[in-house]
């Protein structure tokens, strides 16, 4: 495991550092290449090898440690090596020495340079190579030999270049793939985050809903117990009931919206909870508003026909937002009325009352809660009007077509 670490941490510093491991890899060349003539002598006492030819022999593997810091500059110190050699015939041993390099320099013009960039430093290698080799044929008079050797060079050339591409292209693919995996998960954590505070705004609209009408209920109730608790005891003690019931109906719901915040659906567990408010809800609705002491009236038009379960939840939590907007701002003589008109081709909702209504700001009354109102209506293709009636009042309509929820998982 130690082993392991530490030459993963050697390979790290030699992928920074291009330069000493191109060196490492000259010395390393030129130690084998040595290592082979020292054999060589060894077995065959024709064969000598003294310091100096040594050190000239491992002169042209020079040209490797340049191969990525500067290619150039290793491909023109390869052909003056050579040329040297080609001038002076002492040193002409240096060319087959150069060979290595050359091959290497090939690789990698091919491994790191674009294709046209990479042929042209690859001829700027092997034609100089080529007319050297065949101008020692001209010296020499041995024609077979050096185009048996030309064409050996070029062939050798060849499939080393062919590697490069195959190595070129295939770092390109991991890099493109690399890419593609990096956007795929900034993508994904997008998509997390976005599903996150969609499921924030859901549970704020939630408990807005929730908490605005109980309390304003609530409110109202207690200062009514207040005013009769001397004269009317009775009416009080009902009203304070209706306080504590709602209270608790408050935060029973809170309750449950809570837990399943807490709990998520990735986890899979199922929280004691009863079901979502519906249409089918509005009755008791109703009820609790009348027990709150405003006046509501409750009709239904058409031929019933099941909603589905977001509309019928959307539906249930505009009217519950436009009564406890009634109940806060038309007054204690108003009433209200709720219409529900099951069309033939579109659901709506209205809920009216004859009070003074709420203040309008800048040509659109209310807060927050006729916001989320209309988010709740947009969300399943539905449209909502919410305003001052010319004859007095206020009224909220909220219109669905019969596709709403197609159209709200298409969104």
């Amino acid at each position: 495991m130690h082993a392991a670490s530490t030459f993963t941490r050697l390979q790290r510093r030699l992928r920074d550092r291009p330069l000493l491991a191109d060196t490492l890899l000259a010395v390393v060349a030129a130690v084998g290449y040595l290592g082979f003539f020292s054999l060589s002598a060894a077995i065959s006492p024709e064969v000598t090898l003294t310091w100096t030819q040594a050190g000239l022999m491992a002169v042209p593997f020079a040209a490797i440690c340049l191969r990525r810091k500067w290619l150039w500059g290793g491909i023109i110190l390869s052909l003056a090596v050579m040329s040297a050699a080609f001038l002076f015939e002492p040193l002409m041993g240096l060319a087959m020495d150069s060979g290595v390099g050359m091959f290497v320099l090939t690789y990698t013009a091919a491994a790191y340079l674009p294709l046209t960039r990479a042929l042209v430093a690859s001829a700027a290698i092997w034609v100089p190579v080529s007319l050297f080799v065949q101008s020692a044929a001209f010296r020499d008079g041995d024609h077979l030999t050096s185009t048996l050797v030309t064409i050996l060079n070029l062939a050798l050339a060849a499939t080393v270049f062919w590697i490069g591409c195959v190595i070129r292209n295939r770092r390109e693919h991991v890099v493109e793939l690399s890419d593609r995996a990096r956007l795929a998960e900034e993508r994904q954590e997008a998509l997390a985050a976005q599903a996150v505070a969609d499921e924030q705004r859901r549970i704020a609209r939630e408990l807005h809903d929730v908490v605005a009408h109980h309390i304003s209920v609530i409110g109202v109730m207690s200062e009514g117990a207040k005013r009769v608790l001397r004269t009317n005891p009775e009416a009080a003690e009902e009203a304070l009931t209706t306080v504590n019931q709602t209270a608790r109906t408050a935060l029973r719901e809170m309750r449950d919206i809570l837990t399943v915040l807490r709990q998520g659906r990735d986890e899979g567990g199922s929280a004691d909870l009863e079901p979502q408010p519906t249409v089918d809800s509005l009755r008791a609705l109703v009820a609790q508003t009348k027990d709150a002491g405003l006046p509501v009236r409750y009709t239904v038009r058409g031929e019933e026909y099941p909603l589905p379960t977001g509309v019928s939840l959307a539906v249930y939590r505009i009217a519950q937002e436009a009564l406890t907007n009634t109940i806060k701002h038309a007054g204690p003589q108003a009433r209200a009325g709720i219409v529900v008109d099951y069309g033939e081709a579109e659901f709506r909702i209205a809920v009216g009352d004859s009070g003074h209504g709420a203040p309008v700001v800048s040509g659109f009354s209310g807060g927050h809660g006729l916001i989320g109102m209309r988010e709740r209506a947009t969300l399943y293709g539905g449209t909502l009007e919410a305003g001052p009636r010319p004859g007095g009042g206020y009224l909220v309509e909220a219109r669905f077509p019969k596709n709403a929820h197609l159209q709200g998982v298409t969104r």
